[in-house]
């Protein structure tokens, strides 16, 4: 784990507890399973939702974007708020400014939410492999095991079964099942699980997404090295010192 990535995740806490919050949402919202709830644990997943993998290129798109745009739009309010008046107007005094302190507060909350916008490096990484990669040899050892699973149920089902003459009596009955299983087959459709390998972009979708997907991987890779949290308190620093 990085100690640089964790600091940060610590010092950036609040907009790191929203970025948790903001993939539970977009985790419920695709279906996916979350494992882990506590969002600042002290590892690798800090600032993060622990959650099953997406197997999709739409999902783990979203699942991207989702928590990133909800983060941005929170974290240009938060610093429209405060840069302004701080850092454009110049109103770093009490007297010309009696807001000051909410300011400040509202500043490191800006940053702090705009620093914990990109997915975790894993998902990144899952991300870019869905649309530019392939399966790996367990994946499609599991590709070939689920294969053979579907051949078989289709001839178990496809062997002739002895006709039996249902009793005049249960025929209500029967009907009625009938009518339950349909409702049953209905809720299997409607929350049918993913398939246990996943499925790779098409062409039209890797080149009309590739920049967004670049943007995240490279947004991933510097949000675990901490550059970002580093280069805020940077600017900030030096933008209300030298005036």
């Amino acid at each position: 784990m990085n100690t640089v990535y964790l600091l940060t995740k610590i010092i950036t806490y609040p907009g790191a507890f929203l970025k948790g919050f903001w993939e539970h949402v977009a985790c419920r919202i695709l279906k996916l399973e979350v494992t882990d709830r506590h969002y600042l644990n002290a590892n690798a997943a800090c600032g993060h939702a622990v959650h099953s993998p997406a197997m999709t290129p739409k999902k783990v798109f979203l699942l991207s974007f989702l928590p990133w745009l909800a983060q941005r739009i929170l974290g240009w309010i938060f610093l429209g708020a405060s840069v302004v008046p701080l850092l454009l107007f110049n109103m770093r005094d009490k007297d010309s400014n009696p807001m000051l302190i909410l300011e400040y507060v509202a500043l490191y909350l800006g940053l702090s939410i705009i620093c914990n916008s990109f997915p975790q490096w894993e998902d990144a990484k899952r991300h870019w492999r869905l649309f530019y990669g392939g399966p790996t040899p367990e994946e499609e050892q599991t590709m070939l095991e689920y294969s053979d699973s579907l051949l078989a149920a289709v001839d178990a089902e496809a062997e002739p079964e002895a006709e039996i003459e249902p009793e005049p009596e249960e025929e209500n009955v029967a009907e009625e099942d009938g009518e339950e299983d349909d409702d049953d087959d209905e809720d299997d459709e409607e929350e049918a699980p993913e398939l246990p390998y996943p499925v790779f972009a098409d062409r039209t979708a890797q080149i009309i997404l590739a920049p967004c997907n670049a943007y995240f991987l490279a947004g991933a890779w510097l949000e675990k090295l901490g550059i970002p949290a580093i280069l805020a308190a940077a600017i900030t620093v030096a933008a209300l010192v030298l005036r």
